[in-house]
């Protein structure tokens, strides 16, 4: 082994060392957004909200006002119904999962464009469509089978790479760690879902979406003990995946038919992934692409 091979392991072994002590304690944290965001994410980590509050604090930004406005109005929520131009209507008719939904696109949204991860932002919005693409699809899984709640199972996806983008960050903060593609690879295979899940548990959300994060590349066994929401985001995430490459979907949906219990043959996967790309376009445009 040469010595730059082996300078790669030492800071490789000492990167390693340093995440599994931040996810002992608790310290996973990513670069912090605008105050208003980040008042209105801790205020909707609580069960319940004053909507009076919630909808001062979501006026106090209009980007996020915006956002939710946008989101009130779109085909999911319309229904028929008029287009809404004040906040607190707007909060009362998507809810709560769905508002907290809004809150986190458009704090990431805030992430992506941050001078200081300039650098990063083409692979941060690529993890950003692909975090759409699992929201769609998970969503449309739980509706289409009636297993789940579909906005929980949205905002799992939304957030399902979120330990990725805290990788991403951490290997281009300038300090000594290994920045060559393969062990980037590595490093996102191994640790972004347990570290996604330490972020989940720090911005207090539902343990069982936190469980769901942690266990995305865990393949359901029907009469397993995934729950129905780990369930639909492990699918969502092999699905996803398998859309970014057309010939690839016959097989996947194939697969899933027979290795889920979802009851669903393969023409019907074949459907809800065709939907689900047109849901996740959706998706961005009311976030925030």
């Amino acid at each position: 082994m040469n010595v730059e091979a082996a300078q790669q392991d030492e800071q490789l072994a000492a990167f390693m060392a340093t995440l599994e002590r931040e996810l002992k304690a608790g310290a996973i944290a990513l670069p912090s957004w605008s105050k208003v965001t980040e008042r209105a994410r801790q205020a909707l980590a609580a069960p319940t909200f004053n909507v009076d509050e919630l909808a001062r604090l979501l006026g106090a930004e209009a980007g996020l006002a915006v956002r939710v406005l946008t989101l009130a109005n779109s085909a999911m929520f319309m229904r028929g119904g008029r287009p809404l131009s004040d906040l607190k209507l707007a909060i009362l008719r998507v809810g709560h999962d769905m508002l907290r939904s809004a809150v986190y696109a458009h704090a990431l949204l805030q992430l992506r464009q941050a001078p200081r991860l300039q650098r990063l932002r083409p692979m941060l919005q690529q993890l950003w469509r692909e975090g759409t693409q699992v929201a769609a699809l998970a969503r449309l899984i739980v509706t289409r089978t009636g297993q789940g709640d579909p906005d929980a199972a949205l905002l799992a996806g939304l957030l399902h790479n979120i330990g990725k983008l805290y990788l991403y960050v951490r290997l281009d903060d300038g300090e000594a760690q290994p920045q060559s593609a393969p062990t980037s690879i590595a490093l996102l295979t191994a640790w972004h879902a347990r570290i996604g899940a330490s972020i989940a548990r720090n911005w207090q959300m539902p343990e069982a979406l936190c469980q769901a994060v942690a266990d995305q590349d865990v393949m359901p066994e029907p009469g397993g003990a995934h729950s129905e929401l780990a369930a639909a985001l492990s699918v969502a995430v092999i699905g996803a995946n398998a859309a970014s490459d057309p010939a690839q979907l016959a097989d996947t949906a194939a697969h899933l038919a027979q290795f889920t219990h979802y009851g669903l043959d393969a023409e019907a996967w074949l459907e809800l992934l065709g939907r689900a790309q047109a849901e996740s376009t959706a998706l961005r445009v009311t976030f925030g692409d």
